[in-house]
């Protein structure tokens, strides 16, 4: 993403943590002839050899935390392009890092040295599409805007919408098993896919594109893969079973005095509309006012579409088939919550203009943020509902406790998924410090592990996250997540450096975890 800030140093240069692994064979002038047997010589990109604003396109992350010194990137074409040139890499001992859009938000998909990147970019094909059940048989590199651009024409969607759709890849929306901002009506990419086409590290192709729904037979290989990060196969097609489009839509904005009123709306809406609702995304004033300095909002220049003088708002999406029905029940809904003392104001979208109005507020967030300052710092935790804007707060107050936000930081933001326990919080750095992100990481993640969350809720571990997986998740659950990325990828050559974290870290997160239990 272009932010006009100066670029993150180099990864390896800036992270004492991790050390290259000298199994791994240094890129030869005869490797990447080697490749450029398998693929047209375009699909080869050697750095030096190509611009350096095309080489940042895949060394350099969304958010300018990472940046990769990787000496060349391929395109396949074709599953056994990727096939073949993951078996030479596996006989070479070439570290390798899987990429789809590049807009992940863990590190997961930027090398730490010099790993090669394998990018789904040109895998883009639809293979085949259902229109009696609506299943999809595509290539991992589809844009997913694309995607649903494409199943509208006969009436149906993916089960997953992001911020980032019009850049992130299918392929890396399974890979770190993407939550987004309408799990609430689709649920988690697990229950949609039906199979995978995965290569493993040695070039073995794993044909699993099942379109079948109920499929009993054996282990559900596919699952291992979905939220893998690309540290066990390479994603190279999905078969999805899509949803039918619900044509009349209300998107509500709501204002509340606190967020244990954003909470009883959420609990009365799941009561009054459970067949309907489909986001309940909360906002804080904070995050309000960053689009509007970024001048994000559509149209640009425009007022927030409410009062906007109140600590909380939500943005909540309704989705039926019949349009008077869903109107009258979204007027009701809004008498009903005002009625109950639960809101302070509202407004509802009905036509396509005012509901791009509105969700402008809550989908250009992120990328306000990370327009405000040269470096972020981003978790996506889950947490315990009472709990979720409690972090924030809480935050907040050691932050300026510490006398952090001015000299190091500009703002401690808050806004998420409320409809399944997903918080975001974002803080804009002023300067590009791995101690200060250090600090930061530790009382978030240490907070989060007192109130039993999860470090993760759906952009994945990476590298970001790896040092406090265990602050999440037991040393025999770690250990046992390692025993099958060896059995899948004996060498180590996929996605190197991400997910597990060191012994030593493991041993502090266990304590973590512990002392968070005491007394339980």
């Amino acid at each position: 993403m272009t932010h006009g800030f100066q670029l993150t140093e180099l990864t390896c240069d800036k992270l004492d943590r991790v050390k290259r692994d000298p199994r791994y064979k240094k890129i030869t002038d005869k490797d990447i002839a080697y490749f450029k047997t398998i693929l047209p010589h375009w699909r080869v990109l050697v750095q030096g050899e190509i611009p350096e604003e095309v080489h940042l396109e895949y060394a350099n992350d969304w958010y300018n935390v990472y940046r990769a010194n990787t000496p060349v990137i391929l395109l396949p074409e074709t599953t056994e392009h990727v096939s073949e040139i993951l078996k030479y890499c596996n006989q070479e001992s070439i570290a390798v890092v899987p990429q789809s859009g590049n807009t992940g938000a863990s590190g997961g998909s930027i090398p730490v040295f010099d790993e090669i990147i394998i990018s789904t970019r040109v895998l883009n094909r639809i293979r085949s599409f259902d229109e009696l059940r609506g299943d999809l048989v595509c290539e991992a590199g589809c844009v997913l805007q694309e995607l649903d651009n494409f199943l509208s024409q006969a009436g149906f969607q993916v089960p997953l919408d992001l911020p980032a759709r019009h850049l992130c890849h299918i392929g890396g929306n399974i890979s770190t098993n993407a939550g987004g901002i309408r799990q609430m009506r689709f649920g988690n990419l697990h229950g949609s896919v039906m199979g995978l086409e995965v290569v493993l590290p040695d070039g073995t192709i794993l044909d699993n594109l099942t379109t079948m729904r109920k499929d009993n037979t054996g282990y559900h290989l596919k699952n291992l893969f979905i939220g893998s990060e690309g540290t066990l196969g390479f994603v190279t097609a999905v078969s999805i079973a899509t949803q039918r489009i619900r044509p009349a839509v209300n998107v509500f904005l709501l204002a509340f005095c606190s967020f244990e009123d954003v909470v009883k709306a959420y609990t009365l809406a799941r009561r009054e509309l459970p067949e309907t609702v489909a986001a309940f995304e909360v906002l804080d004033s904070d995050t309000i006012e960053v689009v509007r300095d970024q001048d994000f909002q559509i149209p640009k220049g425009s007022s927030f579409p409410i009062n906007d003088t109140h600590p909380f708002y939500v943005v909540m999406e309704t989705a039926g088939k019949d349009k008077d029905i869903e109107d009258l029940r979204a007027d009701r809904f809004v008498k009903f919550l005002k009625e109950e003392g639960v809101t302070l104001d509202s407004g509802v979208a009905r036509t396509q203009e005012e509901i791009e109005r509105f969700w402008s507020w809550r989908n250009n967030v992120p990328k306000a943020i990370v327009q405000s300052a040269p470096s972020s710092i981003h978790f996506d935790v889950s947490l315990p509902l009472p709990e979720l804007y409690n972090l924030v707060k809480a935050c907040r107050e050691w932050a300026t406790a510490e006398g952090l936000i001015g000299p190091d930081i500009l703002a401690v933001y808050g806004y998420g998924h409320v409809g399944d326990g997903n918080m975001h919080l974002t803080i804009p750095a002023l300067r590009d410090d791995e101690a200060l992100r250090v600090k930061i990481d530790d009382f978030v993640y240490g907070w989060t592990a007192q109130f039993k969350g999860s470090c993760s809720a759906e952009h994945g571990i990476g590298l970001m996250k790896s040092p406090y997986l265990a602050f999440t998740k037991s040393s025999t659950m770690i250990a046992n997540m390692r025993k099958i990325k060896d059995v899948f990828d004996p060498k180590g050559i996929m996605n190197p450096y991400k997910v597990f974290p060191t012994k030593e870290q493991e041993e502090h997160g266990e304590l973590v975890r512990r002392r968070a239990q005491a007394g339980c």
